[in-house]
């Protein structure tokens, strides 16, 4: 075998990636699954935003976005016709002016700007991701030409927001102080060994374990204790058949049919163990929820950190003192 075959054998995480894609690939819950890691891997490799559509309104969501994006410590240029400068940042005419290459076009819709003709500045530029704000969609044209020049088309979502979700911690490389080495740690006050459910553990089967157990998150893994998933009782909510359109017995049954990853959040927000109580009760807010799953480095779930473990851990500090 030579070097440079060597070179191109996969990884271990290359291959448990791979293993998980071919999985989970078909139904809804599986789609949902790759698009969030596609999201995720879009947001790590995005250094470069040219902003489209951006006003010089100090107000104005665009004028915002620019200054988080600037304090996230990504490069902006902001493409802003008949402006010299914004923020102290050089503005461009055309989108097509910009120099070298651009990671993500953040675009703000409005009436005067073309989508159809940036959608071809964004291909010609060679962008990695066409990002529509303000909850506005692309029309059938835009997608076909962003697709034909094989650039990534997000809408409906915010970047800044994805943004702190996927890179929860900018800072986190940087060398402990005394106060943090003695912050308390997420290995302090998590439940080791917690329940869980597989993929495809009926339904019904997870609800019983949450009733008799008293909490409301179940880590989904796989046969070898690798975290694949999460399922909480929001996600139970949203898939449990309405009363006010079937009878009980009859919600019961579909229920019975259900299969746990029908209802679970594939490629959950994780944590690691050595994170401080601080940082991840930050990340909950962020992400919004009540729990995350603590996994190793090779990804194995080690615990669950919750809300409650936080509050007991600052309500215990406030009574210390």
């Amino acid at each position: 075998m030579s070097a440079t075959e060597i070179n191109r054998e996969p990884t271990p995480s290359q291959r448990r990636a791979e293993q998980i894609h071919r999985y989970w690939e078909g139904d809804m819950a599986r789609k949902v699954y790759l698009l969030r890691r596609q999201r995720k891997a879009i947001l790590e490799n995005c250094r470069r935003v040219a902003i489209v559509g951006g006003s010089s309104d100090p107000n104005s969501a665009s004028f915002i976005a620019m200054e988080k994006l600037l304090g996230l410590g990504l490069e902006v240029i902001p493409v802003v016709p008949d402006r010299e400068s914004l923020l102290g940042l050089r503005c461009y005419s055309k989108l097509r002016d910009v120099p070298k290459r651009i990671d993500i076009v953040q675009v703000y819709p409005g009436e005067k700007l073309d989508l159809v003709e940036l959608a071809r500045e964004a291909v010609e530029k060679g962008a990695a991701t066409f990002w529509i704000e303000q909850n506005a969609a692309a029309s059938r044209e835009v997608e076909e030409i962003l697709v034909n020049g094989r650039v990534q088309l997000v809408e409906y979502e915010n970047l800044e927001t994805e943004y702190m979700k996927h890179i929860p911690f900018p800072g986190a490389s940087r060398t402990p102080s005394r106060k943090d080495k003695k912050a308390a740690k997420v290995k302090d006050r998590m439940t080791k060994n917690p329940a869980t459910v597989s993929p495809e553990d009926g339904l019904k089967d997870a609800i019983w374990k949450m009733e008799h157990g008293h909490f409301r998150h179940l880590p989904v893994v796989d046969e070898q204790g690798k975290l694949i998933g999460m399922l909480s009782d929001r996600d139970i909510r949203l898939i449990r058949p309405s009363l006010a359109f079937t009878n009980k017995e009859d919600a019961m049954v579909q229920v019975w049919s259900i299969s746990v990853q029908q209802a679970a959040v594939f490629d959950p927000v994780t944590i690691k163990q050595e994170t401080t109580l601080k940082e991840a009760a930050e990340l909950m807010l962020r992400w919004h929820v009540g729990g995350l799953p603590v996994v190793d480095e090779g990804h194995k779930l080690v615990g669950m950190i919750t809300y409650t473990d936080l509050l007991r851990e600052f309500v215990g500090q406030e009574e210390s003192q």
